[in-house]
């Protein structure tokens, strides 16, 4: 008869350790560097940045807009395959009419970043259902020798910039100049 309440503490143990952290804003107490007034929802999964110009997708990459949401799992990709993949989106036609998405840069990606969130970082309202994880830029990053070995990434989780090895799995939002 232990078999039982081993397997019950087992899935109370699984369960009590896998939790979904909710984003968390301190809108009180840190000020406010994007107005999101500045945001344009174009209804067709893109939104612009009418403060610098940018058009961004309203989903990571390997998510579906649909209904103001986005559904399904963002893609987690090397750097190299983040930047083919962004490629094969414009050769699929895109999104919005355009097909000339591509990887933002590291400042473009960290214009995205809402200081006074967590868990992401970043505004729900504008970018639904984003993972609260790391996304890549198109900045790379230089070794010693001169040679590009990957990419800034930006984590979403807290809003810090990165420099992870470019064989580390990312998420990408692609962005477009308007």
């Amino acid at each position: 008869m232990r078999t039982p309440t081993l397997i019950f503490c087992a899935v109370v143990t699984v369960f009590a350790n896998t939790h979904v952290m909710a984003q968390v804003c301190k809108d009180s107490t840190i000020k406010p560097r994007i107005d999101p007034e500045q945001y344009i929802d174009h209804g067709d999964g893109t939104i612009t940045d009418a403060k610098t110009g940018l058009m961004w997708a309203t989903c990571s990459i390997g998510q579906n807009w649909s209904s103001g949401g986005c559904s399904g799992v963002a893609a987690n990709l090397d750097w190299d395959d983040a930047l083919t993949t962004v490629e094969q989106f414009n050769s699929s036609g895109g999104l919005g009419g355009h097909a000339d998405w591509r990887l933002p840069n590291i400042k473009e990606l960290g214009s995205l970043v809402d200081p006074q969130c967590h868990s992401p970082a970043i505004n729900l309202e504008f970018f639904p259902d984003t993972p609260s994880a790391t996304y890549w830029s198109s900045t790379a990053r230089v070794d010693d020798s001169g040679n590009a070995d990957g990419g800034y990434s930006i984590d979403f989780a807290t809003g810090s910039d990165l420099s992870p090895e470019v064989t580390e799995l990312r998420h990408i939002r692609v962005v477009r100049s308007n």
